[in-house]
């Protein structure tokens, strides 16, 4: 692990491997522990470098209301730093919603994106989408982050023969800042990306489980929203795709990294 100390505080991370810099954003409530099949198989390839988001893992906890752009221009700042740009950016879920952010404010740091179970928005625009979330930070406000971690931890794998990816996640849900989790949860509600997002001349590769929380003709219909973007669903999976299916999910970003790398020399 390595840190780097940035305007925000100290971001952790990890780097392996040698070429084209692809940066691996994760998830709300995750680390980038949960990128491990996709930093051992990359790394053969190219530069992996995985971030610790601002409130997760071990970097800097979250002690105050942050807004997703604030979240992403971290990840602005974390790039610039290191002098990777362009880079290739894979995000999940919320770490999707941060490489829609960098599309919509610092394209010219991205290469090409890809965005796994994500979306470029969360509008709050019907109850449903307003219980869910109510419901979420209730459950950590009166039952704390283990009872949340049990939760999620059953619907993300809900097989009986993933019972040890349900408690490996559990453990690192729980074991999360509870501070730190809910101002980054209170980021998201209400977020968007677009327009400016769709506006950006960046190839982008749209990853969905076909179990997703939320259904392929949703990732259909934002689709046609962004500019150069393509969908390429995962059989099997639900929404933890880099741990639920991690070989099929390398094999795509093999193949769009491969594809969007400049050439030898360059």
């Amino acid at each position: 692990m390595d840190y780097l100390d940035l305007p925000n505080g100290r971001f952790a991370y990890i780097r392996q491997g040698q070429g084209c810099p692809v940066l691996l954003l994760h998830g709300l409530g995750s680390s980038l522990l949960d990128w491990q099949p996709q930093i051992e198989h990359l790394a053969r390839h190219c530069q992996v470098l995985a971030l610790d988001v601002r409130g997760h893992g071990q970097s800097e906890p979250l002690r105050a209301p942050v807004s997703m752009a604030e979240l992403a221009g971290d990840v602005a700042d974390f790039i610039r730093a290191l002098r990777i740009e362009p880079c290739i950016v894979v995000g999940i879920s919320m770490g999707g919603m941060l490489t829609f952010q960098l599309l919509a404010d610092s394209p010219e740091l991205v290469r090409a994106a890809a965005v796994v179970n994500s979306a470029p928005s969360f509008p709050l625009d019907s109850w449903r989408m307003r219980a869910q979330v109510w419901l979420r930070l209730g459950l950590v406000r009166l039952l704390g982050l283990p009872a949340l971690a049990r939760m999620l931890a059953g619907k993300l794998f809900p097989k009986p023969e993933q019972q040890a990816l349900r408690e490996l996640v559990a453990e690192r849900i729980a074991g999360n800042d509870r501070t730190s989790y809910l101002h980054a949860m209170r980021a998201i509600p209400g977020w968007s990306a677009l327009p400016a997002a769709g506006r950006a001349e960046v190839p982008l590769l749209v990853v969905a489980g076909d179990r997703d929380y939320t259904p392929l003709a949703y990732k259909r219909a934002y689709l046609g929203q962004l500019r150069h973007a393509r969908l390429e669903v995962v059989a099997d999976s639900g929404h933890a795709t880099p741990l639920d299916q991690p070989q099929q999910l390398n094999r795509l970003l093999q193949a769009f990294i491969a594809e969007h790398s400049p050439p030898i020399g360059a």
